[in-house]
């Protein structure tokens, strides 16, 4: 790293930065914040500075206790690409809500056992605001063992919690990613634009928690993560061209929406072995993704369906578990005509319906207990075929069974290889 250098400037300056890195969206609200009458923005030009370094560095302004108060920093932070920003254990930042503090990052941040949460104060220019932590443009984050809490507002993916957001001509620098941490009432966890960034062994929780998503991002890792409640819609969400992604091991229990929502050509998902329990909407939905592997995973005591597919060609639904779903276990619907889906070795047990199907086309059923799923097991435009079934509760013989599907012009055809562990 080169010699370091650090600045205060206007915050607008230091906005135009990451309006160039990830747009502009909402940037007015972040100026409103402000407690200053001409904001300034703290700029890490270059080098690598840890929280020590800039204490230092803010004790020797001239205004030093309208910048930091103990654990308190009361002014915005942009650490450029040519910077680092290490903060390690035992470091402890508190975001001045009412001051409009935040975080920028276009460089690499560390983030290794520290702590950084919002103040409780309200912003009392802009009630709704809340500080955030960002990595945009060609930045990188590595963020594990941390604790986050009360960060982010409004719906841009900038200002979303913690975010990091890889927008633009050029790649980022390096690989993100977010492990072994616990994120409090953060808004929203997003990756946007990043090629595999891990995502593991994380624990999201609380009332004014949305989860994780991800949106243009390819081959991530989203592994052994718990979601606890949380305050509105999925626990995870994959979607506007997330490709190739691995969901797996992850656990979701009392969430406000569906719990797993994978949508929008985010094709050659695997969603393998996840526990989805009690989700106030469904436990998995997938809409138009190609080439899904849905396997070993146990939907419970959603108040929708256990596993809902619609649209999603080239698809395998394996081993999976749907328990006292009070819809359909398993729901296939708007399926494009020629579509085969894959149905081998599930368990249904105690759901309103078996199998549901609105427009699925063609299924191929082999393996499936049905045993303890008397007496709905099949409902929608497959009810008829309830006999086939009935006659073969242990799945022992192959089933073929048809529903009308539908025509779907100037559909691309199907290229993606989905991920099939499991």
């Amino acid at each position: 790293m080169s010699e370091i250098q650090i600045e205060l400037i206007d915050l607008r300056l230091g906005l135009v930065q990451l309006a160039l890195a990830a747009g502009g969206n909402d940037q007015l609200t972040v100026v409103r914040a402000q407690s200053a009458t001409v904001p300034k923005i703290i700029v890490v030009q270059s080098g690598a500075v840890d929280l020590e370094t800039l204490r230092t560095w803010i004790a020797a302004q001239p205004e030093a206790y309208t910048m930091m108060d103990g654990n308190i920093l009361k002014i915005p932070l942009l650490v450029l690409q040519s910077a680092r920003l290490n903060l390690g254990q035992g470091d402890i930042i508190e975001l001045s809500t009412a001051h409009g503090a935040f975080i920028v990052n276009l460089g690499v941040l560390v983030v290794d056992g520290a702590r950084m949460s919002a103040t409780p104060q309200p912003n009392l220019n802009v009630p709704d605001f809340a500080p955030f932590l960002v990595t945009a443009g060609t930045g990188q984050a590595h963020l594990s063992n941390a604790v986050f809490e009360g960060l982010g507002f409004g719906d841009t993916a900038v200002f979303s919690g913690v975010s990091v957001v890889n927008r633009g001509l050029y790649p980022p620098i390096g690989q993100s990613f977010l492990t072994n941490s616990v994120l409090r009432n953060i808004r929203v966890t997003t990756f946007e634009g990043g090629v595999a960034p891990i995502i593991a062994s994380n624990v999201f929780m609380g009332p004014n928690s949305t989860g994780l998503s991800m949106r243009q991002t390819s081959q991530a890792d989203i592994v052994s993560n718990v979601f606890l409640g949380g305050g509105e819609g999925p626990a995870i969400r994959v979607m506007d061209g997330s490709t190739d992604s691995q969901i797996s091991n992850n656990l979701a229990f009392n969430t406000a929406g569906t719990a797993l929502f994978v949508t929008q050509g985010s094709h050659g998902t695997a969603i393998v072995g996840n526990l989805l329990w009690q989700s106030a909407g469904g436990g998995i939905s997938v809409n138009r993704s190609d080439c899904i592997n849905l396997s070993n995973n146990i939907a419970i005591d959603s108040r929708r369906k256990g596993i809902e597919l619609r649209t999603s060609r080239n698809s395998q639904i394996i081993a999976n578990q749907l328990l006292g779903n009070q819809s359909s276990g398993l729901f296939i619907g708007d399926q494009p005509v020629g579509t085969i889906t894959t149905v081998r070795n599930n368990i249904f047990i105690g759901n309103r319906f078996g199998l549901s199907s609105a427009s699925a086309d063609k299924l191929s059923l082999f393996g499936n207990n049905f045993l303890n799923q008397f007496p709905r097991f099949l409902e929608g435009d497959l009810a008829s075929q309830s006999p086939q079934i009935v006659a073969n509760l242990r799945g022992t013989e192959r089933i073929e069974l048809t529903a009308g599907g539908i025509e779907m012009f100037n559909i691309a055809p199907i290229t993606c290889q989905p991920r099939m562990e499991g």
